[in-house]
């Protein structure tokens, strides 16, 4: 048995052969002291059973949150993953652990296999940060099933490479923070171009992420899952979409 919980935004907790391992954590009440968190995390950190392995995407401050990486740090001895260039931000919170990938880069932690693949996204923290950084996506295969963590991405053609490389069970894809839409075309995948994606990735199940907590983007808070929900039924793949509420559970 696997499952996933959505707790808010990018960060799910995914439970897969016994092995625990947790995307962006982001438990803060603020992002950047100023943009207030609008829901609950659906599992507070301190209710989080032992955490094995974190998955950093890249560097935005709704996805690298430091505050919260420096608590799990105290509570749990993770290993946690970065993508090229950010592993500096695990050593910086007091993580002895630490890993940093490039693209397509592999490894093998508890049984788990761990693979780094493209995302559609700019890499910088700061404005005037240098493009020295990557942002990724991540194929988590573990006993016989494989899910995809996108992390944040626009729509592009590496989706279909990620399919020609993996026979994806469960994918994870952002919906959210698309309005206006010639800011975030780019970067960020809308509910129109999440089922787009899915298509091209060909997986058996897709569970949306990054919407609904933090109010970074112009589009109403409820508005991606309900477009979501409304264009997979009429594109007949709403038994092979799985909208979660944060803290809800998906099995498989």
């Amino acid at each position: 048995m696997h499952s996933l919980t959505l707790i808010n935004h990018a960060t799910v907790l995914l439970r897969l052969d016994g092995v625990s391992v947790l995307t962006d954590p982001v438990f803060s009440w603020t992002l950047g002291y100023y943009i207030p968190r609008l829901r609950k995390p659906g599992i507070p950190l301190g209710d989080l059973p032992p955490i094995d392995l974190i998955l950093i995407s890249h560097a935005d401050y709704d996805h690298l949150n430091l505050r919260s990486l420096r608590r799990l740090r105290r509570r749990h001895q993770s290993r946690i993953v970065f993508p090229y260039g950010l592993a500096k931000y695990g050593r910086r919170t007091g993580f002895k652990n630490v890993a940093e990938m490039n693209l397509w880069d592999s490894f093998e932690e508890s049984g788990l296999r761990i693979t780094c693949v493209p995302a559609k996204h700019s890499n910088k923290r700061l404005p005037w940060d240098r493009k020295t950084t990557l942002a990724c996506g991540y194929i988590i295969e573990a006993g016989g099933t494989v899910v995809y963590f996108a992390g944040d991405t626009g729509y592009g053609e590496h989706f279909k490479e990620i399919a020609g490389r993996f026979s994806i069970d469960t994918a994870l894809l952002p919906i959210g923070a698309y309005k206006p839409r010639e800011w975030f075309k780019e970067i960020h995948l809308n509910p129109e171009t999440a089922l787009q994606a899915f298509g091209d990735l060909r997986a058996r199940t897709l569970v949306p992420i990054h919407w609904g907590t933090f109010k970074i983007s112009d589009e109403p808070m409820k508005e991606p899952p309900d477009l979501l929900s409304r264009y997979a039924k009429q594109s007949g793949l709403e038994k092979q979409v799985c909208i979660l509420q944060n803290g809800e559970t998906y099995e498989w």
